[in-house]
Protein backbone atom coordinates (compact mmCIF):
# COMPACT_ATOMS: atom_id res chain seq x y z
CA UNK A 1 0.00 0.00 0.00
CA UNK A 2 1.22 3.63 -1.07
CA UNK A 3 0.35 6.60 0.90
CA UNK A 4 0.63 9.94 1.75
CA UNK A 5 -0.70 13.13 3.78
CA UNK A 6 -1.10 16.85 3.09
CA UNK A 7 -2.28 19.64 4.94
CA UNK A 8 -4.58 23.14 3.69
CA UNK A 9 -5.28 25.62 5.89
CA UNK A 10 -9.15 26.70 6.46
CA UNK A 11 -9.99 30.03 4.44
CA UNK A 12 -12.38 33.17 5.06
CA UNK A 13 -13.79 35.68 2.40
CA UNK A 14 -14.59 38.64 3.44
CA UNK A 15 -15.65 40.44 0.26
CA UNK A 16 -15.17 39.05 -3.76
CA UNK A 17 -16.17 39.67 -7.15
CA UNK A 18 -16.96 36.68 -9.51
CA UNK A 19 -14.88 36.24 -12.41
CA UNK A 20 -16.76 33.58 -14.16
CA UNK A 21 -16.92 34.92 -17.46
CA UNK A 22 -13.85 33.42 -19.24
CA UNK A 23 -14.64 30.34 -21.20
CA UNK A 24 -11.14 28.18 -19.26
CA UNK A 25 -12.35 27.23 -16.37
CA UNK A 26 -8.63 27.86 -15.50
CA UNK A 27 -9.14 31.22 -16.10
CA UNK A 28 -12.27 31.79 -14.17
CA UNK A 29 -12.21 32.73 -10.19
CA UNK A 30 -13.09 35.71 -7.92
CA UNK A 31 -10.68 38.78 -6.85
CA UNK A 32 -11.31 39.43 -3.13
CA UNK A 33 -9.93 39.50 0.09
CA UNK A 34 -9.64 37.41 3.22
CA UNK A 35 -7.52 35.06 5.37
CA UNK A 36 -6.24 31.54 5.80
CA UNK A 37 -6.82 30.22 9.14
CA UNK A 38 -4.63 27.39 10.67
CA UNK A 39 -7.76 25.03 11.42
CA UNK A 40 -7.91 23.17 8.16
CA UNK A 41 -8.00 19.89 6.61
CA UNK A 42 -5.69 16.83 6.50
CA UNK A 43 -5.91 14.31 4.36
CA UNK A 44 -4.37 10.91 4.45
CA UNK A 45 -4.19 8.72 0.77
CA UNK A 46 -3.99 5.14 0.72
CA UNK A 47 -3.49 3.62 -2.45
CA UNK A 48 -3.99 -0.15 -3.25
CA UNK A 49 -3.67 -1.87 -7.20
CA UNK A 50 -6.83 -3.25 -8.49
CA UNK A 51 -8.48 -4.45 -11.47
CA UNK A 52 -10.43 -1.34 -11.49
CA UNK A 53 -10.82 2.22 -10.08
CA UNK A 54 -12.98 2.55 -6.90
CA UNK A 55 -13.16 5.90 -4.54
CA UNK A 56 -13.62 6.06 -0.99
CA UNK A 57 -14.13 9.29 0.67
CA UNK A 58 -14.04 9.22 4.45
CA UNK A 59 -14.65 13.08 6.87
CA UNK A 60 -13.57 12.53 10.11
CA UNK A 61 -14.02 8.70 10.08
CA UNK A 62 -17.90 8.90 8.09
CA UNK A 63 -17.67 7.56 4.44
CA UNK A 64 -19.25 10.14 2.42
CA UNK A 65 -20.49 11.57 -1.30
CA UNK A 66 -17.93 14.38 -1.23
CA UNK A 67 -18.31 15.51 -4.93
CA UNK A 68 -15.30 17.85 -4.87
CA UNK A 69 -12.81 15.34 -3.80
CA UNK A 70 -13.77 12.63 -5.49
CA UNK A 71 -13.83 14.90 -8.96
CA UNK A 72 -9.64 15.48 -8.13
CA UNK A 73 -9.65 12.02 -7.70
CA UNK A 74 -10.97 11.08 -10.71
CA UNK A 75 -8.91 13.88 -12.57
CA UNK A 76 -5.72 12.31 -11.34
CA UNK A 77 -5.97 8.97 -11.85
CA UNK A 78 -7.05 10.14 -15.73
CA UNK A 79 -3.23 10.53 -15.45
CA UNK A 80 -1.88 7.16 -15.13
CA UNK A 81 -2.34 4.62 -16.55
CA UNK A 82 -2.94 1.98 -13.61
CA UNK A 83 -5.92 0.77 -11.38
CA UNK A 84 -6.22 1.69 -7.94
CA UNK A 85 -8.30 1.31 -4.98
CA UNK A 86 -8.23 5.06 -3.53
CA UNK A 87 -9.08 5.49 0.33
CA UNK A 88 -9.09 9.81 0.90
CA UNK A 89 -9.33 10.29 4.86
CA UNK A 90 -10.07 13.77 5.76
CA UNK A 91 -9.51 14.96 9.16
CA UNK A 92 -11.81 18.46 9.39
CA UNK A 93 -11.37 20.74 11.73
CA UNK A 94 -13.58 23.41 10.46
CA UNK A 95 -17.33 23.72 9.97
CA UNK A 96 -18.91 22.15 6.65
CA UNK A 97 -20.73 24.40 4.19
CA UNK A 98 -19.79 27.08 6.64
CA UNK A 99 -17.74 30.22 4.83
CA UNK A 100 -14.40 28.51 6.09
CA UNK A 101 -13.43 26.87 3.02
CA UNK A 102 -13.75 23.25 3.56
CA UNK A 103 -14.55 22.02 0.12
CA UNK A 104 -11.65 23.65 -0.86
CA UNK A 105 -9.29 22.37 1.69
CA UNK A 106 -10.37 18.98 1.26
CA UNK A 107 -9.63 19.21 -2.50
CA UNK A 108 -6.63 20.92 -2.21
CA UNK A 109 -4.74 18.58 0.46
CA UNK A 110 -5.92 15.54 -1.82
CA UNK A 111 -4.74 16.87 -4.56
CA UNK A 112 -1.13 17.31 -3.01
CA UNK A 113 -1.63 13.69 -1.30
CA UNK A 114 -2.37 12.18 -4.50
CA UNK A 115 0.84 13.77 -6.73
CA UNK A 116 2.99 12.20 -4.03
CA UNK A 117 1.01 8.69 -4.08
CA UNK A 118 0.84 8.35 -7.61
CA UNK A 119 4.21 9.53 -8.12
CA UNK A 120 2.64 11.73 -10.48
CA UNK A 121 5.51 14.82 -11.14
CA UNK A 122 3.24 17.60 -10.61
CA UNK A 123 4.25 21.22 -9.49
CA UNK A 124 3.09 22.68 -6.73
CA UNK A 125 0.46 25.17 -8.91
CA UNK A 126 -0.37 22.30 -11.55
CA UNK A 127 -1.60 19.93 -8.21
CA UNK A 128 -3.18 23.45 -6.77
CA UNK A 129 -5.13 24.27 -10.44
CA UNK A 130 -6.81 20.32 -10.11
CA UNK A 131 -8.39 21.30 -7.31
CA UNK A 132 -9.42 24.58 -8.40
CA UNK A 133 -11.08 22.92 -11.64
CA UNK A 134 -13.11 20.71 -8.89
CA UNK A 135 -14.28 23.47 -6.97
CA UNK A 136 -15.33 25.11 -10.83
CA UNK A 137 -16.96 22.44 -11.89
CA UNK A 138 -19.14 21.77 -8.76
CA UNK A 139 -19.98 24.99 -8.06
CA UNK A 140 -18.58 25.40 -4.14
CA UNK A 141 -15.85 28.14 -4.90
CA UNK A 142 -14.19 30.44 -7.06
CA UNK A 143 -10.87 31.59 -5.34
CA UNK A 144 -10.47 29.44 -2.60
CA UNK A 145 -8.01 27.65 -3.76
CA UNK A 146 -6.09 30.66 -4.65
CA UNK A 147 -5.87 31.70 -1.33
CA UNK A 148 -4.66 28.98 -0.20
CA UNK A 149 -2.10 28.38 -1.95
CA UNK A 150 -0.26 31.79 -0.68
CA UNK A 151 -1.82 31.77 3.19
CA UNK A 152 -1.85 35.17 4.89
CA UNK A 153 -4.46 37.67 5.23
CA UNK A 154 -5.08 37.95 1.11
CA UNK A 155 -6.18 40.06 -1.47
CA UNK A 156 -6.75 38.30 -4.56
CA UNK A 157 -6.32 40.91 -7.52
CA UNK A 158 -6.14 38.73 -10.21
CA UNK A 159 -8.69 36.00 -10.47
CA UNK A 160 -7.92 32.36 -11.65
CA UNK A 161 -6.14 29.41 -10.60
CA UNK A 162 -2.82 29.33 -8.44
CA UNK A 163 -0.28 30.05 -11.38
CA UNK A 164 -3.02 32.44 -12.95
CA UNK A 165 -4.37 34.58 -10.37
CA UNK A 166 -2.20 36.62 -8.60
CA UNK A 167 -2.30 37.14 -4.52
CA UNK A 168 -1.25 40.32 -2.58
CA UNK A 169 -0.79 39.69 1.06
CA UNK A 170 -1.33 42.43 3.89
CA UNK A 171 1.25 42.57 6.56
CA UNK A 172 -0.25 41.50 9.98
CA UNK A 173 1.43 41.30 13.49
CA UNK A 174 2.02 37.36 14.31
CA UNK A 175 0.13 38.17 17.56
CA UNK A 176 -2.84 38.13 15.55
CA UNK A 177 -6.22 35.78 15.84
CA UNK A 178 -9.35 34.70 14.22
CA UNK A 179 -12.30 33.71 16.09
CA UNK A 180 -15.10 32.18 14.00
CA UNK A 181 -19.10 31.70 15.39
CA UNK A 182 -20.50 29.45 12.81
CA UNK A 183 -24.60 28.27 13.01
CA UNK A 184 -23.60 26.63 9.40
CA UNK A 185 -24.20 26.94 5.61
CA UNK A 186 -25.61 29.49 3.07
CA UNK A 187 -25.37 27.61 -0.04
CA UNK A 188 -22.62 29.04 -2.67
CA UNK A 189 -24.05 26.90 -5.46
CA UNK A 190 -27.55 28.66 -4.62
CA UNK A 191 -25.74 32.30 -4.18
CA UNK A 192 -23.20 32.07 -6.88
CA UNK A 193 -26.53 31.18 -9.62
CA UNK A 194 -28.93 33.56 -8.04
CA UNK A 195 -28.55 36.80 -11.05
CA UNK A 196 -30.08 39.55 -7.98
CA UNK A 197 -27.03 38.17 -5.67
CA UNK A 198 -24.55 38.09 -8.71
CA UNK A 199 -25.00 41.65 -9.81
CA UNK A 200 -24.78 43.20 -5.98
CA UNK A 201 -22.02 41.30 -5.62
CA UNK A 202 -19.89 42.75 -8.87
CA UNK A 203 -21.00 46.22 -8.05
CA UNK A 204 -19.07 46.60 -5.14
CA UNK A 205 -16.60 43.70 -5.11
CA UNK A 206 -14.53 44.60 -7.60
CA UNK A 207 -13.99 48.60 -6.56
CA UNK A 208 -13.70 46.84 -3.05
CA UNK A 209 -10.54 45.06 -3.58
CA UNK A 210 -8.90 48.14 -5.56
CA UNK A 211 -10.25 50.24 -2.54
CA UNK A 212 -7.86 47.44 -0.34
CA UNK A 213 -4.74 47.51 -2.39
CA UNK A 214 -4.53 51.28 -1.71
CA UNK A 215 -5.04 51.01 2.05
CA UNK A 216 -3.91 47.15 2.52
CA UNK A 217 -4.77 46.81 6.52
CA UNK A 218 -6.88 44.51 8.85
CA UNK A 219 -8.96 47.53 9.64
CA UNK A 220 -9.42 48.19 5.94
CA UNK A 221 -10.37 44.76 5.21
CA UNK A 222 -12.91 44.82 7.59
CA UNK A 223 -14.92 47.96 7.45
CA UNK A 224 -15.37 46.94 3.58
CA UNK A 225 -16.46 43.54 4.19
CA UNK A 226 -19.07 44.46 6.72
CA UNK A 227 -20.15 47.18 4.08
CA UNK A 228 -20.26 44.13 1.64
CA UNK A 229 -22.27 42.16 3.57
CA UNK A 230 -24.70 44.88 4.45
CA UNK A 231 -24.73 46.28 1.03
CA UNK A 232 -25.36 42.68 -0.32
CA UNK A 233 -28.37 42.02 2.13
CA UNK A 234 -26.46 38.85 2.89
CA UNK A 235 -25.95 39.66 6.72
CA UNK A 236 -28.53 37.80 9.00
CA UNK A 237 -30.39 39.24 11.63
CA UNK A 238 -28.09 37.05 14.18
CA UNK A 239 -24.71 37.67 12.34
CA UNK A 240 -25.82 41.47 12.49
CA UNK A 241 -26.65 41.53 15.98
CA UNK A 242 -22.94 39.46 17.48
CA UNK A 243 -21.12 41.75 14.97
CA UNK A 244 -22.92 45.28 16.19
CA UNK A 245 -22.22 43.55 20.36
CA UNK A 246 -18.77 42.75 19.23
CA UNK A 247 -18.18 46.52 18.54
CA UNK A 248 -20.08 47.77 21.59
CA UNK A 249 -17.54 46.09 22.94
CA UNK A 250 -14.39 47.24 21.18
CA UNK A 251 -13.86 44.47 18.97
CA UNK A 252 -14.20 46.44 15.15
CA UNK A 253 -12.26 44.13 13.13
CA UNK A 254 -15.44 41.66 12.87
CA UNK A 255 -17.93 40.85 10.10
CA UNK A 256 -19.75 37.94 8.47
CA UNK A 257 -17.77 34.82 6.16
CA UNK A 258 -18.64 34.41 2.63
CA UNK A 259 -20.98 32.35 2.22
CA UNK A 260 -21.93 31.50 5.81
CA UNK A 261 -23.99 31.75 9.17
CA UNK A 262 -20.94 32.87 10.33
CA UNK A 263 -18.64 36.11 12.07
CA UNK A 264 -15.00 36.50 11.93
CA UNK A 265 -13.36 38.70 14.25
CA UNK A 266 -9.66 39.34 14.05
CA UNK A 267 -7.89 40.25 17.46
CA UNK A 268 -4.89 40.20 19.70
CA UNK A 269 -4.69 36.62 21.20
CA UNK A 270 -4.76 37.71 24.56
CA UNK A 271 -8.12 39.14 23.82
CA UNK A 272 -9.47 35.78 21.75
CA UNK A 273 -11.32 34.58 24.84
CA UNK A 274 -13.31 37.73 25.30
CA UNK A 275 -14.39 37.28 21.53
CA UNK A 276 -15.00 33.94 22.24
CA UNK A 277 -17.69 34.45 25.08
CA UNK A 278 -19.62 36.97 23.37
CA UNK A 279 -19.95 34.37 20.48
CA UNK A 280 -21.28 31.88 22.46
CA UNK A 281 -24.41 33.63 22.66
CA UNK A 282 -24.65 33.73 19.45
CA UNK A 283 -23.66 30.68 18.34
CA UNK A 284 -24.33 28.20 21.34
CA UNK A 285 -25.67 25.77 19.16
CA UNK A 286 -23.39 26.17 16.45
CA UNK A 287 -19.25 25.90 16.05
CA UNK A 288 -17.02 28.47 17.71
CA UNK A 289 -13.18 28.32 17.09
CA UNK A 290 -10.15 30.38 17.85
CA UNK A 291 -7.56 29.74 15.25
CA UNK A 292 -3.69 31.09 14.58
CA UNK A 293 -3.19 33.08 10.87
CA UNK A 294 -1.90 30.45 8.56
CA UNK A 295 1.08 31.83 6.48
CA UNK A 296 2.19 28.71 4.85
CA UNK A 297 -0.17 27.84 2.40
CA UNK A 298 -1.30 24.19 1.95
CA UNK A 299 1.51 21.74 1.87
CA UNK A 300 2.10 18.23 1.70
CA UNK A 301 2.88 16.69 5.23
CA UNK A 302 4.78 13.22 3.75
CA UNK A 303 4.01 9.72 2.29
CA UNK A 304 5.52 6.66 2.19
CA UNK A 305 5.86 2.87 -0.01
CA UNK A 306 4.74 -0.25 1.87
CA UNK A 307 6.13 -3.43 -0.20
Amino acid sequence: MTTAKAYCPGHITGFFEICDQPKDPLKKGSRGAGVSIEKGVITTVSLKPADQNMIKVLINGIETEAPVTKSVVKHMLKLTNKNFTVTINHKVEIPIGAGIGASGAGAFSAALALNKALNLGLTYDKAAQIAHLAEIVNKTGLGTVLAQSRGGVEIRVKPGAPGIGHVDLIPVDPDTVVVCGSLGPIETKKMLSNPEIREKINKIGGRMVNELVKNASIEKLMELSKQFAAETGLMSEKVKNAVKELERNGFVNASMAMFGETVFCFVEHEKANQVLNILKKYFDKGIILISNINFTGARILGGNIDV
